[in-house]
């Protein structure tokens, strides 16, 4: 006698959530999520990237970190994980949903590949967001920015995704 088809449905509605559960705590455990390190900026107009200082006031706004910065033309943002990842592409989003690709080759450097902040920022990923390479988002509209930040592990072809924020002073 077979058991009627909502017991297997009620089973299978269980089951799918608990796998998942499964796979998110593997990625975890492996130290394969990634984590927002802050955000530096230039305290002067145009400064070399080794000058630039964390910036040390912020918000959070719907799960997401925001960082007050000053574009003095640019801003770098610091992400890591346990785990060193192979990968990290990055997109920014304006205020009103439009979203463009950091795409510029010197946008994303790899730890060992750049001298923005302390030992700590050194050894992260980091991510160069400049309003001046995304002319088509409002960069003065609200004055916040997100970041979304995907870090790839290839070996075991995983992704994670995490967002922050900029924000510039309030005048």
């Amino acid at each position: 006698m077979h058991s009627p088809w909502f017991a297997r449905v009620g089973v299978a509605a269980l089951l799918v959530p608990c796998a998942l559960s499964c796979a998110m705590m593997s990625q975890s455990r492996k130290g394969q999520e990634l984590s927002y390190r802050g955000a530096w900026q230039c305290a002067q107009r145009g400064c070399a990237p080794s000058t630039m200082v964390q910036s040390r006031r912020g918000s959070n706004q719907d799960g997401v970190r925001f960082n007050e910065v000053s574009f003095n033309p640019r801003a770098a943002m610091a992400f890591t994980a346990a785990s060193p990842f192979d990968r990290l592409e990055a997109s920014v989003r304006d205020c009103k949903g439009a979203e463009a690709p950091i795409t510029a080759e010197d946008a994303i450097k790899k730890p060992g590949e750049h001298d923005v902040g302390d030992a700590s920022a050194r050894e992260s990923w980091i991510v160069i967001v400049d309003p001046r390479a995304h002319s088509g988002l409002d960069f003065t509209g609200c004055g916040r920015w997100v970041v979304k930040a995907t870090a790839t592990w290839a070996a075991d072809k995983r992704t994670f995704t995490l967002e922050a924020g900029l924000s510039t002073p309030k005048k």
